[in-house]
C-alpha cells in the first residue's frame, strides 16, 4: 500500500543498544568496617522488573535466593514527537560506505520510552547504584548516534530523565520473608526514522542546457552550453 520496497534500518535495536550501553558497567561496594574492601559488577538485562519479582517469590519457595542487586530496563512507549517535526518532502543525497550516491528523505522524529529498574536488598547497595546515574542527567545526557538519518549521518540523542520512583516491599510470610528495594527510573528518549529507504542514484557527468536570444535585427539565435566533469562548451545548438 506504501509503495515502496523492502527496507528496515534497524534504528530501535541502536536506540535499545545505546541505552543498555550506558548502564552497563555500574559497580556497587562492599562495605566493611567503614572502609570499602571491594568492588562488583552490578548485572543488567533487557526484561521487566515484573519478571524479578516474581523470580524473587519463587525463589522463597524454593528456598533459593536471586543475587541482588541488579538492573533491568525495557522500552515501554514510543509517540511522535511534533516539536521537531520538518517538511517531509526534504531530502539531502549521502554517500554510502561502498561509495554510491543515495537520495535520503527527511527521517520522522519520535520519542521513545525506557524505564531502569534498579532491585536491590538493601537501601545502601541501592542509592549507590542511583548516585552514579543521577549526576549525568541534568536533565538529559546526550549522545550521538551514526546512521539514523542517511549513511554518512551523526545524529545527537539526548536521552532525558523524566523521574524516579521507589517501592519497598517484602515477599514471602512473616518469617521467610524477604526485602526488595525497586527503584523505577523513566527516561526518554528522540530519535529519527527514515521516512524513505534511501534510493540509489547515480552520479551526474553531464549537463547540457540550450537558450534563445534576440539579435539586433529580431532575429532568434540558438545556443547551448555543455558542462562535463573536465570542460566546458560552449556553441550553436545542434540541428
Amino acid at each position: 500500500m506504501f509503495g515502496h520496497q523492502y527496507f528496515y534500518e534497524e534504528t530501535l535495536k541502536k536506540i535499545v543498544s545505546i541505552f543498555g550501553t550506558i548502564f552497563n558497567d555500574i559497580e556497587v561496594a562492599n562495605i566493611s568496617g567503614g572502609k570499602m574492601v571491594g568492588l562488583k559488577r552490578v548485572p543488567l538485562s533487557y526484561a521487566p522488573k515484573e519478571k524479578y519479582i516474581a523470580r524473587v517469590k519463587q525463589d522463597i519457595e524454593r528456598n533459593i535466593s536471586l543475587k541482588l542487586p541488579r538492573m533491568s530496563f525495557e522500552m515501554t512507549d514510543i509517540s511522535y514527537d511534533d516539536t521537531t517535526k520538518l517538511n517531509r518532502m526534504n531530502r539531502s543525497v549521502q554517500t554510502t560506505s561502498g561509495g554510491d550516491k543515495v537520495k535520503v528523505w527527511q527521517s520522522s522524529p519520535y520519542i521513545v520510552a525506557f524505564s531502569l529498574n534498579i532491585m536491590s536488598k538493601g537501601q545502601d547497595e541501592a542509592l549507590q547504584i542511583l548516585e552514579q546515574i543521577l549526576p549525568h542527567f541534568n536533565p538529559d545526557y546526550t549522545l550521538s548516534a551514526k546512521g539514523l538519518e542517511g549513511p554518512e549521518t551523526s545524529t545527537d540523542i539526548p536521552i532525558q530523565l523524566e523521574g524516579v520512583q521507589f517501592e519497598d516491599s517484602y515477599e514471602g510470610d512473616f518469617e521467610s520473608s524477604r526485602r526488595l528495594l525497586v527503584y523505577t527510573l523513566t527516561f526518554n528518549i528522540k530519535t529519527k526514522f527514515s521516512f524513505y529507504p534511501a534510493e540509489a542514484k547515480g552520479i551526474i557527468e553531464t549537463v547540457e542546457t540550450f537558450f534563445n536570444d534576440f539579435d539586433t535585427n529580431g532575429a532568434i539565435e540558438q545556443a547551448g552550453v555543455k558542462v562535463t566533469e573536465n570542460s566546458t562548451e560552449i556553441g550553436a545548438k545542434p540541428e
